[in-house]
């Protein structure tokens, strides 16, 4: 298969799962699915970074200050999935009483990331924000739909299982978020010399990594 025809079947799989269709490779090579859902979360993380980047760039945020956000909401980015990624598995396993395939549910997790293909849009001015919410909700429901035909549960039990990720995922970013917080700003403080580069506030918000509110004066 050539680069080209993986990238086709790449946003053929994301036209699926935007429209809450189950892509056939999923159910029918679920190896396969499984790199098909590994380029949509890159696609789902550069488009985040985008839209993030836009934003720094209308704030003024200076080089630096932007590529060490990036970078951190980046790794968190990574951290909060895999272990959303985690719960989805524990959960499932308990509802199937261990009748679970390891790469469909891989393959199904990532493609509910589809959405966040979109992510770039969280640069618009007021909407930004809201539109993040609008694609976690989307990307929660799509999974849903995914995980019914995976797992050979009703709608229902999958509902439940999305559910408690999406729950399972907030818990644990709102644990995280002191901490991580705290641990980057002392390291920028250590290494730049200046003021806070984020808050907690700002973790939870699913903002930029950055307080945007704070103009650069500084840094």
């Amino acid at each position: 298969m050539s680069v080209v025809e993986w990238f086709a079947q790449v946003f053929a799989a994301v036209g699926d799962v935007l429209s809450f269709r189950v892509p056939p490779v999923l159910l029918d090579s679920p190896g396969h699915a499984l790199s098909l859902g590994v380029g949509i979360a890159v696609l789902a993380g550069l488009s985040t970074m985008l839209g993030h980047a836009v934003v720094f760039v209308i704030n003024r945020i200076r080089r630096l200050r932007m590529v060490a956000a990036i970078a951190l909401g980046a790794v968190y980015t990574v951290l909060l999935r895999g272990l959303t990624g985690v719960v989805i598995a524990l959960v499932a396993w308990l509802v199937t009483r261990g009748n679970v395939d390891g790469e469909m549910i891989t393959a199904a997790y990532l493609f509910a990331i589809a959405p966040h293909v979109l992510a770039f849009l969280v640069f618009i001015p007021y909407l930004g924000l809201l539109f993040g919410r609008v694609l976690e909700v989307w990307s929660a429901v799509a999974l849903a739909v995914l995980l019914g035909p995976v797992l050979g549960v009703g709608l229902l039990p999958a509902i439940a299982i999305s559910g408690l990720a999406w729950a399972g995922a907030h818990l644990v970013s709102v644990v995280l978020a002191g901490p991580l917080a705290r641990a980057t700003s002392r390291g920028w403080t250590l290494v730049t010399g200046h003021a806070t580069i984020l808050t907690s506030s700002d973790i939870l918000s699913g903002a930029p990594f950055v307080p945007l509110e704070h103009r650069e004066h500084h840094a």
